[in-house]
């Protein structure tokens, strides 16, 4: 514990991390509405916090929070945590709208808020909990006009006005939106949509946009190294690809409102060859680095705080997840792909258009004015990510923040080794430093 000063700035002795976990109280179930919406509240040891002030808040888009990483470490540092289920748990297909997801968040922030001695509420987004939380609290500190406006996909609906803000945002490994996240993994090769999607067709794939074609210079036994003109091609031709299946879902809405579809509410979307396909997890001169310089926290505990801040990621994909139905496939439907996997581009890696979807981190922060923590992982690829919503997040008071050697989980990544090499403890302090850090973040601020 003595360095943790070197990064908390001086300013407060974060509680030891040696508390075990099995003496706080075991978690408390709470059922929220509908159904699927629950949480797990868990408690300091009420001997070490007797009266804690701060709770978090930690949900996914569709992912199981209920025992979150932070459910277990925020309470051994005095800061009680909620984790939490959204409606379409484990089914995006069910995200019909996703903004609905805001009412879940209003429903875990009105709890927490009543808790006897909670004087503060901080809102968790890690992973595809980044956009949720963003767009939670965008909406909070601004309203529905912000996602109703005339070139969202999808506009909100008002049902979730009013919502309540949260005092602080901790985007945590967050990623940039879920359409964002769908664009680049999509496989651009695939040239058919129109006719999988109306006769259930086989994908015809163009072997010129191919990830996985070494005259595209795949390397199947390694980390390829493609060209800048194959680089450049490919994120256009993902883009192409959105479009195009963006067009065809409108077109299918439409005549649904016009009465004329075949189905009055809804209908399938399946995307053949929609994941596994991001470039950067096959080559890692994509996004490898922040731009900028950043502060890193080494596994020692030390902050350097002078160089751009490298992912040491492996590469971790190979083509046959990409064309299986298990993993590459996208079962949707109309309107959760529009909610969830939409967003208009013309390159999938920087030119986006960021505010056509609402479920994107980085057209919600630019409206969010509490104080915003970013931490990277950099046993992940979301570094740079991690980097561009620092830099559009519109806070005064925001801070950005690197954990040598975690995975996206926030555990040591003990895949992270060159060439191949065993795993020798050298990010064994990642999870302790990490939320040491973040502890230390919010009892600086509150």
């Amino acid at each position: 514990m003595k360095n943790l000063t070197r990064y908390c700035l001086g300013l407060i002795a974060v509680i030891s991390t040696s508390l075990s976990y099995a003496e706080a109280p075991p978690p408390e179930f709470i059922q929220f509405s509908p159904s699927a919406t629950m949480g797990a509240l868990y408690r300091p040891d009420p001997d070490k916090f007797p009266k804690p002030t701060v709770a978090t808040l930690a949900m996914h888009r569709d992912s199981n929070f209920m025992s979150h990483i932070t459910t277990r470490e925020m309470p051994k540092r005095g800061i009680v945590a909620l984790g939490m289920n959204p409606r379409c748990q484990n089914n995006e297909a069910l995200c019909t709208p996703w903004e609905n997801n805001a009412l879940d968040v209003k429903q875990g922030v009105a709890y927490l808020r009543n808790l006897p001695g909670i004087e503060t509420v901080i809102l968790i987004g890690h992973s595809g909990g980044g956009p949720t939380m963003a767009f939670y609290q965008a909406i909070a500190e601004n309203g529905t006009g912000l996602c109703q406006k005339p070139e969202r996909l999808v506009k909100c609906p008002d049902t979730i006005a009013d919502l309540p803000p949260a005092d602080g945002v901790i985007f945590w490994d967050a990623h940039l939106g879920n359409g964002i996240n769908a664009l680049r993994s999509l496989n651009p090769a695939v040239m058919n949509d129109e006719e999988i999607l109306n006769n259930n067709a086989a994908p015809k794939i163009d072997p010129r946009l191919d990830p996985f074609n070494a005259m595209n210079d795949y390397n199947s036994k390694g980390e390829s190294a493609y060209s800048d003109e194959f680089k450049n091609t490919y994120f256009e031709a993902q883009s192409q690809r959105m479009n195009k299946l963006i067009d065809i879902a409108l077109e299918r809405m439409a005549q649904i409102e016009a009465g004329t579809y075949k189905y009055a509410d809804d209908d399938a979307f399946v995307v053949p060859r929609a994941d596994i396909s991001r470039l950067m997890r096959l080559d890692r001169s994509i996004d490898g680095s922040t731009v900028k310089p950043h502060k890193l926290i080494k596994n020692d505990g030390t902050i350097e705080d002078c160089c751009p801040v490298p992912s040491v990621r492996p590469i971790d994909i190979d083509p046959e997840g990409n064309e299986l139905f298990s993993e590459g496939t996208r079962f949707l439907s109309l309107r959760s792909f529009l909610s969830v996997r939409a967003i208009r581009s013309r390159n999938s890696m920087d030119d986006i258009d960021y505010c056509s979807s609402n479920n994107s981190t980085l057209c919600m922060v630019q409206h969010i004015s509490v104080p915003v923590l970013v931490t990277a992982m950099t046993g992940h690829y979301f570094v740079r990510n991690s980097e561009r919503i620092y830099d559009m997040t519109a806070s005064k008071d925001k801070d950005f923040v690197a954990v040598e050697g975690a995975t996206h989980g926030g555990n040591p990544c003990t895949a992270c080794m060159p060439d191949g090499e065993a795993y020798d403890g050298r990010y064994d302090n990642a999870v302790r430093n990490d939320f040491d850090y973040v502890a230390g973040w919010i009892n600086e601020r509150f």
